[in-house]
């Protein structure tokens, strides 16, 4: 290289080459995406939602693949061409062939040549021959411009499950974006994706995991034994979140819906297994941003934080701060807000049942449909509680454990209150009576179902709490 980043440098150097057949089959695979989506059908949602068939932006893919670097400890040639060496990538569920391409145009960007990377080994599985077709046609267009075989990029026409289920081969990592698609009634689990990932999880010969999956995976109770294998797997565990809210990474949106708002509601975490440290245990906080800044996002490393496999969760945390983080290492021995909740006591206040920037306090004495009635014996109970709640603390909290989208009652009551804490709001109590006293000073409505709704935003008020 001559100083210029690997993106110019291949611009200047290639553009009729390799590298531009690689490009050019990048774009034709993020193209053909709705096309190869509505193979056996006319309705692309109803093919979707039967097959799981859910293609992956470009832009994903490179981010996808910088994350696996990363966690492998491929930083350079030398390091690259030793994975390969060891390594027998496998795609699960291959669509127009994007994962493939990408890591191709990775590798290059590392400075491999086409003869360097013609041992590759990469098994490419998908039941859709249409599909498999249309990658083949576009990996000879790469194989001629290169002037090499690649002959190791193998094509099986198969059901992942059925293909994992007989395979023989060995140090094996599997990498892509398997199917979300929902399961019948009655099924081990409750979607597709879970069945795969636990496919591979107990696979004999696994070196490592690295998909993109729904956010599900990090904290749904219907995924606590998937979490617990993923645990006990002896590997490295990385896992970086993204929200769907302002811009989401499947412009494409979910299998299931065309419409322009539920398409794109997939809250997603690329989860990475493996890598030669297998102590490593970190996640990022639940990213969000508007779609000016995807390109910054998705050719940037998430901020990630250490997690604990102790963590009393049993969650894939996203660790909003390191606040919060510090704040959870010493709650040993702290009581859950539970305990200062009564359910004989008085409605103090109500929880708005979803937030985005805020927790939302709202009047106890109006009937608002979602939210959560607070009821506790005392004052003094009721100024603890209004404190931790409004808290940047308990911000944190929830989106470092929930959803991002719901509050939960569950949520609610199991936020550990240490001795530390409790002081402070008790120290406090005489002036949160008087901010709620004050509270439509800090109110804030919005418009629901055509209903004014009103909620309390008091976090400068208790800022300190």
């Amino acid at each position: 290289m001559d100083g210029s980043t690997p993106a110019q440098w291949i611009s200047r150097h290639d553009q009729d080459g390799w590298l531009g057949a690689i490009d050019r089959a990048i774009l034709a695979a993020e193209a053909a995406e709705l096309e190869l989506s509505r193979h056996g059908g006319n309705d692309p949602s109803q093919q979707r939602k039967a097959s799981g068939s859910y293609y992956t932006p470009s832009d994903v893919a490179g981010h996808f693949w910088d994350l696996f670097f990363r966690l492998h400890r491929i930083r350079d040639l030398r390091s690259l061409l030793a994975f390969v060496a060891t390594s027998d990538l496998v795609e699960p569920s291959a669509g127009s062939g994007m994962f493939v391409f990408s890591f191709l145009r990775k590798a290059a960007q590392l400075g491999a040549t086409p003869e360097s990377l013609a041992g590759v080994r990469f098994h490419v599985v998908d039941i859709n021959l249409a599909a498999l077709r249309f990658f083949s046609e576009r990996l000879r267009e790469v194989e001629d411009a290169a002037g090499v075989r690649f002959d190791g990029i193998r094509l099986v026409q198969s059901d992942f499950l059925a293909w994992a289920k007989t395979g023989t081969t060995t140090n094996v990592v599997f990498a892509g974006n398997p199917p979300f698609v929902t399961n019948p009634r009655g099924s081990r689990w409750k979607n597709l994706y879970a069945d795969f990932l636990e496919a591979m999880l107990t696979y004999e010969d696994l070196k490592g995991v690295s998909l993109i999956l729904p956010l599900s995976i990090c904290f749904s109770r219907d995924y606590s034994d998937l979490r617990v294998l993923i645990r006990s797997a002896g590997m490295g565990i990385s896992a970086s979140s993204y929200d769907n809210i302002p811009d989401c990474l499947f412009k494409a949106g979910k299998p299931d819906s065309t419409n322009t708002n539920r398409a794109n509601s997939q809250r997603c975490t690329i989860l990475n297994l493996g890598g030669p440290d297998p102590s490593v245990r970190e996640a990022s906080p639940l990213q969000r941003w508007p779609a000016a800044e995807r390109a910054s996002i998705l050719s940037s490393t998430p901020v990630f934080r250490a997690f604990s496999d102790r963590d009393a969760s049993g969650q894939i945390p996203r660790p909003a701060s390191e606040t919060l983080v510090d704040y959870m290492r010493g709650t040993a021995g702290a009581r859950p807000l539970r305990t200062f909740l009564s359910n004989a006591g008085r409605v103090a206040f109500a929880v708005g049942g979803v937030a985005r920037n805020y927790i939302g306090i709202r009047d106890h004495n109006v009937a608002t449909p979602g939210s959560i009635p607070i009821k506790v014996a005392s004052g003094d109970a009721s100024a603890l509680v209004l404190q931790v709640l409004s808290s940047k603390l308990f911000f944190d909290y929830w989106q470092t454990y929930g959803d991002g989208f719901h509050v939960t009652v569950n949520l609610i009551e199991r936020f550990p209150v240490t001795s530390a804490l409790e002081e402070d709001c008790m120290r406090n109590r005489d002036r949160t009576r008087k901010v709620w006293a004050d509270r439509a000073a800090y109110a804030k409505e919005k418009l629901n179902s055509g209903r004014v709704v009103r909620s309390y935003d008091f976090r400068a008020a208790f800022e300190e709490a």
